[in-house]
């Protein structure tokens, strides 16, 4: 990965989004040791997979909507789609908007408060597990017409591994009837093919 670049006009944006990094990035790694223990792997499974791994701190602005009466019906701030990664960490953004959808079908409207965390299944560990643990499929919808002219910020936490953590589904999680779903490939591999299919990468 490239290396950051930090605004020098802002002295202070570098110490408070490293630490922020560093929190969510701890955070993470405690939530992946609790997952392991459910997968009944060991408990630091994950650990060698995320160290110095591809993980992202992301700012989001959602711009707002000047002229309401030229968004399309249906139209959203952000299409439903699943995280590449393992696990992705949000806090509580500005506005409302982000929807998970459920197992029937239905969106359901999530907004954390200022103490918690939403976390969010990627899809790299959903390949790992065979879906036994199932990417969460979100969206983040427009705002109510009367707040159409505000904007809306977000900054989520991908986890991600190391480009050259195997993703084949785990043994346990594959059986007569849960079949293998997934070709094997590493992260890596997933990455790069994803952003390909999103245009991102040639």
């Amino acid at each position: 990965m490239p290396g950051n670049i930090f605004p020098e006009d802002l002295p202070d944006f570098k110490e408070y989004t490293l630490e922020v990094y560093k929190t969510f990035e701890n955070a993470g790694k405690t939530l992946l040791r609790a997952i392991a223990i459910y997968l009944e792997l060991p408990e630091d499974y994950f650990e060698d997979k995320v160290k110095n791994g591809d993980s992202l701190l992301r700012a989001l602005h959602y711009f707002p909507i000047p002229n309401p009466d030229l968004v399309p019906e249906g139209a959203v701030r952000a299409a439903a789609h699943g995280d590449i990664n393992l696990i992705t960490l949000l806090m509580g953004a500005s506005a409302e908007g982000l929807e998970v959808l459920r197992r029937d079908g239905k969106w359901i409207a999530i907004t954390a408060l200022p103490d918690q965390i939403v976390v969010n299944v990627g899809d790299m560990l959903d390949r790992l597990t065979n879906h036994k643990l199932k990417s969460t499929i979100h969206r983040v919808v427009n705002p109510p017409r009367e707040k159409m002219g505000t904007s809306r910020y977000s900054i989520p936490f991908f986890m991600h591994p190391r480009a050259d953590m195997d993703l084949t589904s785990l043994e346990s999680c594959v059986n007569a009837e849960n079949p293998k779903l997934y070709v094997d490939m590493t992260a890596g591999e997933f990455l790069d093919e994803r952003l390909r299919e999103l245009g991102l990468k040639k």
